[in-house]
């Protein structure tokens, strides 16, 4: 996958960033310690969008980091965050815009991508990347954008290297990359009178060509994308909440066949070319949920022993097997980081901020 091309261009870009703000703010402790970013999404409207330092190994965690770090806040609804070479980069939705957060100092550039739905960016929502290209689906322009690291930064004076692959009337939710495919939820679907009905289909994108190679029926209503191995994506879907139950499918990259885990899998991650992920019955202090852990070559399950009833996401640490559980606080108070064993022994648990959607790890 041409890993040298992306790894020269992550550089470029890190000595890019750094040259605007060589000062680092709030570096993590020690090279020896396990390091992990919190994104926080915050409330709908209410410009509160943060992330968090955390320390994986014991759940020391730095909340505020981002404002600290950069003297301003991230902005409203934060949606995606993935680590890619030496930086991290969060799509941030109704702010319009993306952070490229240099990992060793907390500092970040910020990306606007405007306000007009004629942006080929507008509603930045989630985000993937492979040989030194970011990919981006858009929520409000109905498509998926390919732009190159450096080019990222010089925006919107490096049009010419966008790339864009629209989808029709089609709004696209988690995507993932495996082989040199880009595999796209679609969620919803709308009519000539922008009358919106759940979509059940994965697009299959040719990352070259960049366009719709093949259409997938997964699932009513499919949110994230997630690549477990070089073979295997999974998709999880929500179902219409009503007689039309949510589940889970994962698809052959190779031959783009797909098959159901028969579980309804709320949230879904993977590490080690293992699949994670809960099902979650119900909302407020009554909600239960169950968790698993599944092989996409054996179709072996397990369950695992995890007593956290009200999850909002679910991440695995790849270094160590961790299960790390965010809570949704009632959407209302912060929620928190709860670390277990790959056998669900519970470790430590640690205060985030509003609503914390995704962990990623970087550095030992």
């Amino acid at each position: 996958m041409k890993r040298h091309f992306s790894c020269i261009l992550l550089i470029a870009a890190g000595t890019m960033l750094a040259a605007c703000d060589p000062t680092p703010s709030n570096p993590p402790a020690s090279d020896t310690d396990g390091h992990a970013l919190v994104l926080n999404e915050g409330s709908w409207g209410g410009n509160n969008a943060s992330l968090s330092l955390l320390n994986s190994d014991n759940g020391d965690i730095t909340n505020d980091w981002f404002s600290q770090s950069n003297g301003r806040g991230m902005g409203d609804v934060a949606q995606d965050i993935i680590v890619y070479g030496t930086h991290a980069y969060a799509a941030v939705s109704f702010s319009n815009s993306l952070e490229a957060i240099d990992l060793a100092t907390g500092k970040s550039n910020r990306i606007d991508f405007g306000e007009g739905q004629s942006e080929r960016f507008f509603r930045p929502r989630s985000i993937a990347a492979a040989n030194g290209q970011l990919f981006i689906s858009c929520y409000g322009s109905h498509s998926v954008v390919s732009i190159d690291t450096l080019s990222l930064l010089t925006y919107p004076a490096a049009t010419g290297a966008i790339r864009t692959c629209t989808l029709g009337n089609y709004l696209p939710e988690g995507l993932a990359v495996a082989g040199n495919r880009l595999f796209v939820a679609s969620s919803w679907i709308s009519d000539e009178n922008q009358n919106y009905t759940y979509d059940n289909k994965v697009y299959v994108i040719d990352i070259d060509a960049f366009s719709i190679i093949d259409t997938l029926t997964v699932g009513l209503n499919p949110q994230q994308v997630v690549a477990i191995d070089a073979s295997h994506v999974a998709v999880n879907y929500n179902g219409n909440y009503g007689n039309q139950p949510a589940g889970c499918a994962i698809i052959d990259a190779n031959t783009l066949a797909v098959s159901q885990t028969g579980l309804g899998l709320t949230a879904i991650t993977a590490a080690n070319n293992m699949l994670y992920g809960y099902c979650r019955q119900g909302y407020g202090a009554g909600s239960t949920a169950t968790y698993w852990r599944l092989s996409p070559s054996s179709s072996e399950r397990t369950q695992i022993d995890i007593s956290v009833g009200n999850p909002y996401s679910i991440s695995v640490n790849p270094d160590n097997g961790d299960i790390l559980v965010t809570t949704d606080g009632n959407y209302t108070a912060n929620g928190d980081v709860m670390c277990f064993s790959a056998d669900g022994t519970h470790k430590w648990t640690a205060e985030a901020e509003l609503l914390p959607k995704k962990v990623v790890f970087f550095g030992k």
